[in-house]
């Protein structure tokens, strides 16, 4: 596979506590699309795309670094 790169526009996260830890939900804006990801209290991720198709190589690629950073 290629190197690609992406500008991502806008990157916030939401932390909501939960009695067995806490869940975090990442918003990456890029530049036609949004790609949410939801990391629960459990460490199961997933993620949610909106606006252009979004190559599935850059989800696993965002999911791989918030999974190695946050989980």
């Amino acid at each position: 596979m290629e190197p690609f790169s992406v500008t991502i526009k806008e990157l916030s996260y939401l932390i909501t506590p939960y009695a067995k830890g806490y869940a975090i939900s990442f918003h990456i804006s890029t530049e036609n699309s949004n790609i949410i990801f939801e990391l629960d209290e459990e460490d199961n991720l997933r993620a949610l795309t909106s606006g252009d198709p979004v190559d599935a190589a850059l989800v696993s690629a965002l999911a791989e670094e918030i999974t190695k950073h946050f989980a």
